[in-house]
Parts: structure tokens; C-alpha cells; sequence
């Protein structure tokens, strides 16, 4: 649900009886800044009663959460889509997130006893497969509801030796009805630069970092290529990598791009895991999906945990990557929890 600030302020009893009015109608609102009209947060209180994913006793074997064992059998333990069911491409699966607060899904990338890796060990097919695998995901919200325009997303949160707070390394694809704040931003900046400027940003600020002290390199031929940089500004956090698509700015894409994409991370967490970077962020962000512009190119960013070699969580890709709020409690219930100290 998206709802934008009011004209006017109500009073207090009008907006808290509006908010507990509403709150069996929603799970989570997208709430738009009344001045920053780029930025959203996404207010989904339902997600902070969220209960583990229960297990049968019998599977419970090591001190992990219960929830880690659903990707290791998720055939028949994993939730599925009344939509899509479960989609699987070899070792990728792709089934309903448990804790949402968007359409989204897990894409599962490694095999049912490959629990416990290191992201140098994933392997390109493996990556090749969850891309697909999210696409598929993508393409069947698109049939199904062929007249509603969304911004499709992949994302990675993953900590040593996890992949956060499951084992099994695994992508997020979501599904939003908003441009995440950051991309919005992108979209309307790189549209006045090619108004401006009659080239897209994208491919001219690759060329000017072609083979310079930023240059990290590009994969592919033609139309299909990706190039790989470290930024002049990164916009995530440290040991940032930027990587773009030369030619597409939405999703789908051919399978060529996403297997070039795939070489390119393989390649990227090699590298990382010799600087002693073991726990990554990872967001690639597109416009709307099955739309294509001049001005704009996929995009995606990695970059390193605040704590690169522990096993312990911080922030992840929607906070840092899209710069945007995720929160557990409406700015009602807080007020209204604090108003009682005035």
C-alpha cells in the first residue's frame, strides 16, 4: 500500500484512529516524504510478529535457527506461490520470501548439502541459474498482471559463513511498485544528462574510466557487455564495486548478460576473498520492467560488510543500496509510546 503524506495535519485522535483503523488492511505501507518526494519508507509493522518457519523436531540436528532448514529441502519444506509454486533451474529454487515486506522471493543459488560456503566457491553456473531462476520469477508477476508497472530488484545479503540468517548463499528478488529512492534519483539525474549532453551517462562515464585507476575491467562482447569499476563516489559503503550494462536499462535480459554478469561476480569475490572480504552487499537495480529508455542502463553495486570477516549481522541492501527505511514499528506507535512522558 502507498500512501503519501495528507494536505492537511489531523488531529491527533483522527490520525491515531486512521492508523489502527487501517492496520488490519495492510501489511506494509510505502509511505512517501512530504518534501523529499524521491524518498519512501516502508513502514511493515505485521513483519515485526513475524514467527520462525517451524521445523519438525526431528531435522533439528545442529544450533542453527529452525528456518536455515527449509533451503535444504525446500521441495518440501520451503513455502510455495499460488501463482508459481516453486521455480528450480538445476541448483537454483525460488520460492515465496517468509519475512516480506514487498512481492518478493528467495532464489537459493548453491545445492541442497552446499550450506556453509565461501562466496569464491559459488560457482558462475550457480549464479547463472539464481538469475534466471529471479528473472522467471519476474516474467510471471509480468503475465499475470500484464497492466501494472513494478521495478524489479536483485539483492544479496551474505555473511562468513552464511548467507545471513539462513546458510544457503541466495538472492532477493523484489517486486516493488516504486522506484527505490536511490534509483529514483538515477532516473530522473540520467535523463537531464542525456537531455543535456544527447549520450547516456552510463556508457560515458565508462569510457572515461576505461583503463584508468578505477578501471577493474569488462566481460563480454558487443551489446552484452558489463564493465567493472570501483567508483569516483560509492554510494553503498566500502571496497565498492560498480558494475553496467552497456546496452539494456530494464529487465529482462538475455541470457548472455546475466551469464556475463555472473563471470564478472565470480571474478569480483575471488578478488575479495584476497583482500579478506568474506561478507558482502549486493543490489542490481533496473527500470521498469519489460521498458526500455536511452538515458538509463542496469546497474548493480557490492560492496563489504561494516564487519567483512565476522559472522554477524548489521545493515543490508535496502537500507544502504536503495537508501531507504525499513521499519518495524509505525511513527505512530512511537509517538504514541512516548507522548505519555510530555
Amino acid at each position: 500500500m502507498i500512501r503519501r503524506p495528507p494536505r492537511s495535519t489531523p488531529s491527533n485522535s483522527s490520525a491515531a484512529s486512521d492508523v489502527y483503523k487501517r492496520q488490519e488492511e495492510y501489511k506494509t505501507e510505502l509511505r512517501i516524504h512530504p518534501l523529499l518526494t524521491w524518498f519512501w519508507a516502508a513502514i511493515s509493522t505485521a513483519r515485526a510478529e513475524y514467527k520462525p518457519y517451524i521445523v519438525p523436531e526431528g531435522l533439528l540436528k545442529e544450533l542453527f535457527t529452525p528456518r536455515v532448514h527449509y533451503f535444504s529441502n525446500p521441495s518440501e519444506f520451503a513455502p510455495s506461490d499460488p501463482l508459481y509454486n516453486q521455480l528450480r533451474i538445476n541448483d537454483a529454487v525460488c520460492f515465496p520470501n517468509l519475512w516480506q515486506w514487498t512481492k518478493m522471493a528467495v532464489c537459493r543459488i548453491t545445492g541442497d548439502t552446499e550450506e556453509s560456503v565461501l562466496l569464491k566457491d559459488i560457482k558462475i553456473n550457480q549464479f547463472y541459474d539464481a538469475f534466471r531462476c529471479a528473472q522467471q520469477f519476474f516474467q510471471i508477476h509480468h503475465n499475470n498482471t500484464p497492466n501494472d508497472a513494478f521495478f524489479p530488484t536483485i539483492n544479496m545479503n551474505f555473511l562468513r559463513p552464511s548467507a545471513a540468517s539462513v546458510l544457503h548463499p541466495h538472492f532477493q528478488s523484489l517486486i516493488l511498485p516504486l522506484a527505490p529512492p536511490l534509483l529514483a534519483l538515477i532516473l530522473q539525474e540520467s535523463k537531464n544528462y542525456y537531455e543535456t549532453n544527447h549520450q547516456d551517462f552510463f556508457n560515458a562515464y565508462a569510457e572515461h574510466e576505461r583503463n584508468g585507476p578505477r578501471w577493474i575491467g569488462e566481460v563480454g562482447h558487443n551489446e552484452d557487455r558489463i564493465f567493472w569499476i570501483s567508483p569516483w563516489a560509492p554510494l553503498a559503503g566500502s571496497d565498492e564495486v560498480l558494475f553496467i550494462s552497456n546496452s539494456f536499462s530494464a529487465f529482462p535480459l538475455p541470457d548472455q548478460v546475466w551469464r556475463n554478469i555472473a563471470e564478472g561476480l565470480h571474478k569480483i569475490f575471488v578478488g575479495y576473498h584476497e583482500m579478506g572480504i568474506y561478507s558482502i552487499n549486493l543490489v542490481i537495480f533496473s527500470d521498469v520492467y519489460n521498458s526500455t529508455n536511452e538515458y538509463f542502463r542496469i546497474f548493480g553495486m557490492i560492496w563489504s560488510r561494516p564487519l567483512k570477516n565476522l559472522d554477524i549481522s548489521d545493515r543490508g541492501f535496502a537500507e544502504l543500496g536503495y537508501k531507504m527505511t525499513l521499519t518495524f514499528r509505525s511513527p505512530e506507535m512511537v509517538a504514541a509510546d512516548l507522548r505519555k512522558y510530555w
